[in-house]
């Protein structure tokens, strides 16, 4: 718009200095026309068009220079902008840096009321160093102990398992004694409450010289030793005969005296071997029991 105004505005004045020109010829001459002045009149027209152009073009390079100065000043804005931002984060990351340096020489001036630091520790970092080296020597002190008291625990620990194994043994030993007592109380009182009967009873039989056959045995005498159930309360009668019904001996006895029953032989009489009958009546009842007599 700038452009075409400058023009139009330039062709008027040329158009008004021609026509000037023109009628002031006329007053001088009327019939006289100035060729050359014209022509000059034109060239001078032809280099103020040229002059024209060159305002345009130069009009248009200001416009153009215009629009990057503009873009430079809005990218200049945003640079600002971001500056601002940044001198912000900035100044926020300083007052953070100032509160730490005031908490590290708060803790620092706690550190030198309670304990004494050389040289070396005046820093934060040999600060932190000695304080984290002196933690863990107290927490290997205290581990070593727990350590110590653990191995001491464990110790005692198998030293109550052996223990503990012993009583257990032992009330399996109480538990089997007291088993097998229980069965000589139960045999005792089935043997208070039941009929007398030999429990065991203990030969010895004295041998002389052998005789020639082995159908014959030659004996001096006969140790009898009889267990019974439960004591008797009658006096034992008792009689031993050889295997073809001959009597050997007969006796009677106190049973609460005599406890070994002495069966003598027939001097040189050889008698036949095999099973002796020893019978005891005692309490109403006749008990008897083989006795195996051989060379």
């Amino acid at each position: 718009m700038f452009n075409r105004s400058t023009k139009y505005f330039v062709l008027v004045v040329i158009n008004i200095v021609v026509v000037t020109v023109l009628f002031m010829g006329k007053d001088k001459n009327s019939d006289v026309f100035d060729t050359d002045y014209v022509i000059d009149l034109l060239d001078n027209n032809k280099q103020l068009e040229r002059q024209i152009e060159d305002l345009s073009a130069e009009n248009k390079f200001l416009e153009t220079s215009g629009d990057d100065i503009q873009r430079q000043i809005m990218q200049t804005r945003a640079m600002i902008d971001s500056n601002v931002e940044n001198l912000e984060q900035c100044r926020n990351e300083q007052s953070s840096a100032i509160a730490l340096a005031e908490r590290q020489a708060t803790e620092r001036r706690k550190l030198l009321t309670s304990q004494s630091f050389n040289a070396e520790e005046c820093s934060d970092n040999a600060v932190q160093v000695s304080f984290l080296t002196k933690q863990m020597a107290s927490l290997k002190t205290q581990l070593e102990n727990a350590n110590t008291k653990s191995r001491h625990l464990n110790t005692e620990n198998q030293l109550l398992q052996v223990q503990l194994a012993k009583v257990n043994d032992g009330e399996e030993a109480v538990e089997e004694e007291q088993k097998v007592l229980q069965e000589i109380i139960q045999e005792l009182e089935q043997d208070l409450l039941g009929d007398i009967y030999i429990k065991q009873i203990y030969t010895t039989p004295t041998y002389c010289q052998p005789p020639r056959f082995s159908e014959l045995v030659c004996v001096q005498r006969l140790l009898v030793r009889p267990q019974f159930s439960k004591k008797p309360f009658t006096d034992v009668q008792t009689k031993l005969t050889n295997p073809k019904g001959k009597v050997i001996g007969k006796f009677s006895f106190d049973s609460s005296k005599a406890k070994l029953i002495n069966f003598p032989f027939p001097e040189n009489t050889e008698q036949p071997a095999g099973e002796y009958t020893v019978t005891f009546v005692v309490n109403d009842q006749t008990l008897v029991e083989k006795i195996v007599l051989k060379h």
